[in-house]
């Protein structure tokens, strides 16, 4: 009887209790639910950009209900290589990322990543924008067998360490 009345009780309990409401990072969200501001200056800064998604990340500034920033994924001019671009809620551009192929590559940062990482394929890069100050670095992934790294370079070439990064490069993992 005991084991009976305990497995109803936790049945009743299981089936009662409210479910959490699981933030992902980046929850995908409808161009509506973006502020005006940054819609105009998604157009004002990429006006030949055509917007596939909008994300949202739920983080909350101290003190703050608003989201800390909203991210849109776009192409250029009908192209197919992926464009990001981060927006703080007041409309200012903060970051813009955009994905490179190996073959398009700068040739000083390939010399520069082929000579740091000896045995390592180059599988893509990333050249990333930021705004406050601006600044450009290079993000280049590179693979040896299941060990995938990212190195990070200038647009001169020079490497980067992880320690001399960016706070807002680690922060903001775009």
């Amino acid at each position: 009887m005991k084991k009976i009345t305990l497995l109803l009780l936790s049945l009743f309990v299981f089936i009662t209790s409210p479910a959490q409401d699981a933030s992902f990072e980046n929850d995908s969200i409808l161009d509506t639910e973006i502020p005006e501001l940054v819609i105009k200056s998604q157009e004002t800064n990429f006006p030949y950009g055509y917007v596939r998604e909008w994300s949202i990340d739920r983080s909350k500034i101290a003190g703050s209900d608003e989201p800390l920033r909203y991210r849109s994924t776009f192409s250029e001019t009908g192209g197919t290589n992926n464009h990001y671009a981060t927006y703080l809620p007041n409309g200012m551009l903060f970051y813009h990322s955009q994905f490179l192929e190996p073959n398009n590559i700068p040739s000083n940062i390939v010399l520069q990543t082929n000579a740091q990482f000896d045995n390592y394929t180059i599988e893509n890069a990333d050249l990333i924008t930021m705004y406050n100050p601006e600044r450009k670095i290079y993000r280049v992934k590179v693979r040896d067998q299941a060990l995938v790294q990212m190195a990070y370079f200038t647009v001169d070439g020079v490497q980067i360490p992880k320690k001399d990064l960016p706070e807002e490069l680690l922060v903001f993992k775009y």
